[in-house]
């Protein structure tokens, strides 16, 4: 599966425009320490990506990494872990989607 990056909470890691590719998750008790997951705000109806900072039972901490300007952990709570959609694997950045638009272009 994929998404796409929006904001600022994740950078440096992932920017706003990255795509992500993400596996569902069915063994929930797989999940680790430094994790990047997908999840569902525990508050708002949206999808959050963030990493497992702490793990305490079957709540579980996230946190972004740029984390003045990240929904995480530290204003809503532990989440639990029923709530996570999937564990990335993998990113494209958006400069490298740019660049493949500028080959694709330039050849035209």
């Amino acid at each position: 599966k994929t998404a796409i990056v929006f904001g600022v909470s994740m950078e440096p890691i992932l920017e706003s425009g990255d795509i992500v590719l993400y596996k569902d998750i069915k063994d929930r008790s797989n999940i680790a320490l430094g994790d990047i997951v997908i999840f569902n705000h525990p508050i708002k109806n949206i999808k959050l990506i963030k990493k497992i900072s702490s793990i305490k039972g079957e709540g579980l901490e996230v946190s972004g990494e740029n984390t003045n300007f990240s929904d995480d952990s530290n204003y809503f709570g532990l989440i639990n872990k029923d709530s996570i959609e999937g564990i990335v694997t993998s990113k494209i950045s958006k400069k490298a989607i740019n660049n493949l638009k500028f080959i694709f272009n330039s050849k035209q």
